[in-house]
């Protein structure tokens, strides 16, 4: 009998004949998998079978086991309360992996079942208990596991080495050597478009000479198929389909391959490629991998072709705009700046976190309407006021309320900036903030939806007189904060669908258990895919997460005027 034939489910419609402990005990006394009989009122142990008896590896004999309750059989209280709750409740019981260690210190896993048999009228249910042997099963998913948390592990480094560079050759090269020993392949390579051709430039694991080969459009080839299917994918000898992908295969004499395209204003300028000897499965996690290695190559090559000759200028004049402490003693701190593409641009959005007296800090973010030269010196007058002003104004209704008397006197009728002004109590976890015109801040507690904070109040330096009000909320330790302007929400599809604040509370919900030092990027590429990597204005992300109450002491601050190039 195989030990699929006799599952809970069957045993619950068997006839009456079956539960006889004679009828059960021959039934099952040579079955490959282990089976035991618990009955009476004490739920006393009175069959085996041999497989049960061999797994035990007859450290305590068959005669000296039968006859003893359950509760002395079993030192896990956990698993005598199974059969507890089974003989009193009539309902079975499974278990889908149990780990069990045999006396010599094999470690092995089981699907245990607990059934319920019809003893006598006064007794409780007697418990017919077996076990399915599922180690096989088990071993490939934690295998599996392991290289999933490796991949995604290798993820994270990768992502640090297409943010550390603005040469866009550098981080090809560098990203070619990572990514293919963090998926295994057995040689990489990248390809980059040339007139009417592909052209082999880098290789890792291949001979040198590779570097050079060339593929024209007509040919079948590894980047022209990447081109054409125009997105990142894995094919295998065990799951190709189409005929181009067998051949492929034939021709470079390979087991399987994976493909990477990288766009420029959304054409597909260069492919990176691994190849395997040899036939393999694909998971999940490496599909993650692929298709953030495209979003993110895809990124940083835009950032780094379209600003090379900007560079020096965008970085000094933002650099104003962007500053935060190097930490923030009780918090974890990520933060991100995008400028839209664009000679000579330069952005309107801002923010800072500010170490204030005691134990509190501020954290401010703004957006200014504009693009100019003359926007610009708004945002940094702005944003150094709001900060001066934070340091002795008493709350943040003061410092927004000062700021907007700044812009309505020192700003052209057109101009006017959205902000955010927020305090935070590093002890105690209370917070006291303001708007004025700017999109709602994230807050994602510990076990709940990510939720939007109260809004009010218009922008700064809009006609008329303005009345803003201080709000108040507490971040328990572990709570998430994540401030942001509207350059995230305005994202638009292909389509022209904007990504909204709905996406934007799903993004915050999938990645809040992350560092908040990556929850900034890994926001900002959800968008950034959505709107597949044309956005129209700029971006700015803070996350703030509160994780213990501080000593007081204050940190240094670290100008990141080298983080938004």
């Amino acid at each position: 009998m195989a030990a699929t034939d006799l599952s809970a489910a069957d045993m619950g419609v068997l006839t009456p004949g079956l539960w006889d402990p004679r009828r059960i005990s021959m039934l099952l006394e040579g079955a490959p998998f282990p089976a035991a009989l618990w009955s009476g009122s004490e739920l006393r142990f009175t069959w085996m079978n041999t497989t049960f008896l061999d797994l035990l590896g007859e450290v305590r004999p068959r005669w000296d086991l039968l006859g003893m309750p359950v509760k002395g059989f079993l030192s896990d209280s956990r698993s005598a309360s199974r059969f507890i709750d089974v003989a009193y409740t009539g309902h079975p019981i499974t278990v889908p992996e149990y780990e069990f260690r045999s006396p010599w210190g094999e470690k092995s896993y089981w699907q245990l079942s607990y059934l319920p048999v019809p003893g006598r009228v006064s007794d409780p249910h007697n418990v017919l208990f077996f076990g399915v042997d599922v180690t096989a099963t088990v071993r490939d998913r934690l295998e599996s596991e392991e290289v999933a948390r490796d991949l995604r592990r290798a993820t994270g480094l990768i992502d640090v080495t297409v943010l550390s560079s603005l040469d866009a050759e550098d981080i090809l090269q560098r990203v070619l050597v990572e990514a293919t020993e963090a998926l295994g392949a057995d040689w990489g390579w990248l390809a980059d478009r040339e007139a009417d051709a592909w052209v082999f430039r880098n290789v890792h694991g291949w001979p040198i000479e590779a570097t050079g080969l060339r593929f024209t459009e007509d040919d079948l080839s590894l980047p022209g198929y990447a081109a054409r299917i125009g997105r990142a994918l894995a094919v295998s000898q065990s799951d190709a389909k189409r005929r181009e992908e067998f051949e492929l295969m034939l021709k470079h004499d390979i087991g399987g391959f994976a493909l990477v395209p990288v766009k420029s204003r959304g054409d597909i300028t260069a492919v990176m490629g691994f190849c395997w000897d040899a036939d393999l499965a694909f998971g999940d996690a490496h599909q993650e991998l692929l298709h953030k290695l495209e979003l993110s190559l895809s990124l940083a090559l835009e950032n780094a072709r379209q600003y090379a000759a900007e560079r020096s200028l965008t970085r000094s004049l933002r650099s104003a705009f962007f500053t935060a402490p190097a930490a923030v003693e009780g918090f974890e701190m990520g933060h991100l700046y995008h400028a839209v593409s664009g000679s000579g641009h330069v952005g309107g959005d801002f923010y800072d976190v500010v170490p204030l007296p005691g134990s509190q800090i501020g954290v401010l973010i703004g957006d200014t309407a504009g693009h100019s030269i003359e926007s610009a010196g708004l945002t940094a007058l702005v944003k150094n006021a709001m900060r001066s002003e934070a340091l002795h104004l008493p709350s943040p209704r003061s410092v927004i309320s000062r700021a907007n008397e700044l812009v309505l006197r020192g700003a052209e009728p057109h101009e006017f900036v959205s902000a955010f002004f927020g305090t935070i109590d590093a002890v105690s976890g209370r917070m006291a903030y303001s708007l004025a015109g700017h999109p709602p801040a994230v807050v994602a507690r510990t076990g709940e939806a990510p939720a939007l904070l109260a809004q009010d109040g218009t922008a700064l330096g809009t006609a008329g007189r303005t009345e803003y009000g201080d709000h108040e909320t507490t971040l328990d330790m572990g709570d998430l904060l994540v401030l942001y302007t509207d350059g995230l929400l305005e994202a638009r599809s292909p389509s022209g669908e904007p990504f909204g604040t709905e996406r934007l509370l799903q993004a915050v919900h999938e990645h809040a258990d992350e560092s908040a030092e990556h929850i900034p990027e890994s926001l900002f590429l959800k968008a950034f895919s959505f709107a597949d990597g044309h956005l129209a204005d700029d971006i700015a992300i803070v996350a703030l997460r509160r994780t213990s109450a501080p000593g007081g002491i204050e940190q240094p601050r670290l100008d990141l005027g080298a983080a938004v190039a």
